[in-house]
């Protein structure tokens, strides 16, 4: 009888494990109980970035300006009549004068020459308002260009952008990216006045600067 109890006790067992599901058959196997379902939370960080005052500016420290040369000319004021006394005097009835002299190729209707370069300086980094200021000035010492006796003044430098010319001008600053950099110019007077000589002048000089704003 004892033989046919344990028999009977391992089929009855048997035949609960096969109806069990899985996970409560690994339980029975392990002889322990079912586990605790996982515990979770969550929660949320704003992320704040403080972006400084922060600018570049991009410009050339020496600028060769090579005018372009005109080519040399003979031009035929037609003829005259001179009278010659016997003392040697001469004169004429229509001698060359300077507002009746021909026109040439190279004309100008004065001295001064206003030179217009674009693309010399850029601008990026980050402002409280996403603008910048530029501006430019000529040093005490840096309005003439000179050639021994000869000379070329420098006035009236201005910065220039797409919309602007002035001593100061606003421009838009689009970030650090050299892609995006703020592009722009100057122009300035030259004055030929007192320029007799061919040949490097030297001794022009104006600054840039650049300030967020």
């Amino acid at each position: 009888m004892t033989i046919i109890n344990n028999i009977r006790k391992v089929l009855v067992g048997a035949a609960i494990i096969a109806s069990a599901s899985p996970a409560a058959e690994a339980t029975m196997l392990a002889g322990g109980p079912e586990p605790a379902p996982a515990a979770s939370t969550r929660g949320t960080a704003d992320v704040v970035v403080n972006v400084p005052n922060f600018i570049i500016l991009h410009y050339y420290s020496a600028l060769t300006l090579n005018f372009e040369t005109p080519e040399s000319l003979s031009i035929k004021e037609g003829s005259n009549d001179m009278d010659v006394a016997w003392d040697g005097k001469v004169s004429g009835n229509s001698e060359l004068e300077n507002k009746s002299l021909s026109t040439a190729a190279l004309e100008l209707d004065g001295t001064v020459t206003t030179v217009k370069i674009p693309n010399v300086w850029a601008v990026r980094g980050f402002s409280e308002n996403g603008k910048a200021g530029v501006s430019i000035a000529i040093p005490d010492d840096g309005d003439e260009l000179a050639r021994g006796s000869s000379i070329i003044g420098l006035s009236n430098a201005k910065v220039t952008s797409e919309k602007e010319a002035a001593l100061s001008i606003t421009v838009t600053l689009n970030g650090i990216a050299k892609s995006q950099a703020t592009l722009g110019g100057i122009e300035m007077d030259l004055d030929f006045t007192n320029t007799q000589r061919s040949g490097e002048h030297k001794g022009g000089k104006y600054v840039i600067s650049a300030v967020t704003m």
